[in-house]
């Protein structure tokens, strides 16, 4: 049985303030995985996994991928990758645009091949594939959703958007280095690390609720009881940024009165255009003109 692997990770999100974790990581190869073409009779590659929807040259194929997850039931991940290795392109350069259903249905790789499988409505992920090697999908609200048992698992279908022509992969039977695999990430022991020491006049309360699925409130405190600060003003910003520590949204960014009563304030997981952000981890930062950082960690569970 796999097993997580616990690494060490640290990220500097401003300059001077560094977010450290450990992550457990676990690597799950296919269960099963194909392509359904249903336009061509023949063999077909068991080392390919292909996709395209081209009707000029009758070209609808589908992948098809099952992970056995069922060690995993009930946990949740806080990412999630779907990672494939593109070797063709056509023609070489063109892209191929996609999108991630969850199957409906039992199969496995006896599933006849001119067959395509039925899927679901819900788009889990869209993904266009431009070049060839590894592509790394974000598929962490599907995942979720077939551990915690709100989807059942028989695995996922990417299917192109009518007019794009091939992309091709390799598939499960493929040698070790090139063959799909699925990588869960946990983070745990957050830990927020400051250059210098600095008077905590100003504190970040953990966002509630925390997972979250739609919305979350954020709160903060710019005077701690006792101190004499009611009534200052002070330049302050709260800003979103995701795991790779960019940018999503700037939530404040102003002037504000010092009060020893909390303010709050709403994210509903968009980010600057008004586009929902995809499941994940997200850092919440709030900056202060005293020189104040603080950052804490959040996660959207769509």
């Amino acid at each position: 049985m796999a097993k997580f692997k616990k690494i060490y990770v640290v990220m500097t999100i401003l300059s001077g303030l560094l977010i450290s974790a450990y992550a457990d990581t676990l690597t799950i190869e296919p269960l099963y995985d194909m392509y359904t073409d249903p336009d061509h009779s023949g063999s077909h590659p068991a080392t390919e996994l292909w996709v395209a929807d081209y009707a000029p040259m009758n070209n609808h194929q589908r992948i098809m991928i099952m992970f056995d997850l069922s060690a995993y039931m009930g946990q949740t991940e806080d990412s999630s990758f779907l990672n494939l290795d593109r070797f063709f392109g056509c023609p070489q350069g063109s892209p191929t645009h996609t999108k991630i259903y969850e199957i409906t249905e039992s199969w496995d790789e006896s599933w006849p091949a001119n067959v395509h499988i039925s899927h679901g409505t819900s788009e889990w992920a869209s993904y266009t594939f431009s070049y060839n090697g590894w592509h790394k999908i974000d598929i962490t609200s599907l995942v979720n959703a077939w551990l915690n048992e709100t989807v059942t698992n028989y695995g996922l279908v990417i299917q192109a958007l009518p007019g794009n022509k091939w992309s091709k992969f390799y598939s499960r039977e493929a040698s070790s280095s090139v063959r799909p695999y699925l990588k869960l990430i946990r983070f745990t022991g957050l830990e927020e690390e400051q250059s210098m020491e600095l008077p905590r006049t100003f504190s970040l309360i953990k966002n509630s609720p925390n997972p979250f699925n739609q919305s979350t409130v954020i709160s903060f405190q710019l005077s701690d009881s006792g101190r004499d600060t009611e009534n200052q003003r002070s330049d302050v910003s709260l800003c979103i940024y995701d795991i790779a520590g960019q940018l999503v949204q700037t939530l404040v960014n102003g002037s504000i009165t010092t009060s020893r009563s909390p303010i709050t304030i709403k994210w509903n997981g968009t980010d600057e255009q008004g586009n929902l952000v995809p499941s994940g981890i997200y850092f919440y930062e709030l900056k202060t003109s005293n020189g104040i950082n603080e950052v804490k960690k959040m996660i959207l569970l769509r």
